[in-house]
């Protein structure tokens, strides 16, 4: 089926699609219960038996059911026609699509006369093949035990081929009699225990969400509670944060404006003999003013030293030499370390 034909359905269409899915979703769920579970015998519907084109009380039944009881009909085999096949494993309605499908081939009737039903009987030959009974009933009898049925105002929930063997699953022709048009289909509890169903996640719904809620307010009222602590907490940090970032400049600063760290660059960095008058300090840079020996390059020392950067010489002109030594006016900045 195309997206543009699921589009273009009806309503009615949709709902139908919808109820099949659900009974084939219903039919897995099934196969994963017990034989004796799914199509056990004992299961306290009255059985009957057809025979001479009327109803009686199988032999292990507890007498003639009221009218409108839900009972189980029972086919003496000798109206029915079995043949034992071999077919690939499948599900419970899916075999028995098979079997309705194969039912012209197997059984040798004409198409349209035969009500036919099939059954697991055991392995195949195969690891993925099953041995299947495929049964056919006549189409007048399977017409006769309805309107039997329903002149005794019985819902038939199975009408099922007699067996004596130990076989849990019974070939039952009801579904296949029903699919015909033979039978009415049963009234289900299926919509009252769907709908008891939805209630209960509406309701476990309604608990969950006012769980929810009632968690959310109590989460409020803990934090309505320690907001006092949380600002104190809030404040401190904050504060902390100031204070660490007073530090940091400070150490900073510190760093950059070093005074002893300067002074102690220049007295390493001037050469043997050469001693200052004047030492001029502003934080980034030293001017620098002394004496030195002749033939001194103070300059080419403290560039040779690694602390400084851009020395320049600050007085061009020649200056005459003095019994102190020959003066020098160095300009400079301090290289961080």
């Amino acid at each position: 089926m195309s997206a543009k034909g699921i589009l273009d359905a009806d309503m009615a269409s949709i709902g139908r699609w919808l109820a099949q899915g659900a009974r084939w979703w219903v039919s897995e769920l099934e196969q994963l219960l017990p034989a004796r579970l799914r199509f056990g015998r004992s299961d306290g519907v009255p059985r009957l038996l057809f025979a001479d084109g009327g109803l009686s009380p199988a032999t292990d039944s507890k007498g003639v059911p009221r009218p409108g009881a839900r009972v189980a009909i029972l086919v003496p085999r000798h109206l029915c026609l079995a043949r034992v096949i071999e077919r690939p494993m499948l599900g419970e309605r899916d075999l028995q699509r098979m079997a309705a499908f194969e039912g012209d081939s197997v059984l040798p009737f004409p198409p349209g006369t035969m009500i036919v039903a099939a059954r697991r009987i055991g392995p195949g030959s195969g690891p993925f093949k099953v041995r299947v009974e495929v049964a056919g009933l006549p189409i007048d009898a399977a017409r006769t035990i309805a309107q039997t049925a329903l002149d005794a105002k019985l819902v038939p929930l199975r009408v099922a081929m007699e067996d004596d063997t130990a076989f849990a699953r019974p070939i039952d022709f009801a579904p296949a009699m029903r699919d015909a048009g033979l039978l009415p289909r049963p009234r289900s509890a299926t919509p009252l225990v769907w709908a008891a169903v939805a209630c209960f996640v509406v309701i476990n719904i309604a608990i969950l969400i006012w769980q929810d809620v009632a968690a959310v307010e109590r989460l409020e009222r803990i934090v309505q509670d320690q907001q006092p602590a949380a600002t104190v907490a809030q404040t401190i940090t904050r504060r902390i944060e100031q204070d660490r970032a007073l530090v940091a400049g400070s150490l900073a600063r510190r760093r950059d404006h070093d005074a002893l760290a300067g002074l102690a660059a220049v007295s390493k960095a001037l050469p043997e003999g050469a001693w200052l008058q004047r030492y001029v300090w502003d934080g980034p840079s030293v001017k620098l003013t002394g004496y030195k020996p002749p033939r001194t390059d103070v300059a080419g020392a403290l560039r040779r030293s690694g602390g400084f950067a851009e020395v320049r010489s600050m007085n061009d002109d020649i200056q005459a030499e003095v019994p102190a030594g020959e003066p020098f006016d160095i300009g400079a900045k301090i290289v961080g370390r």
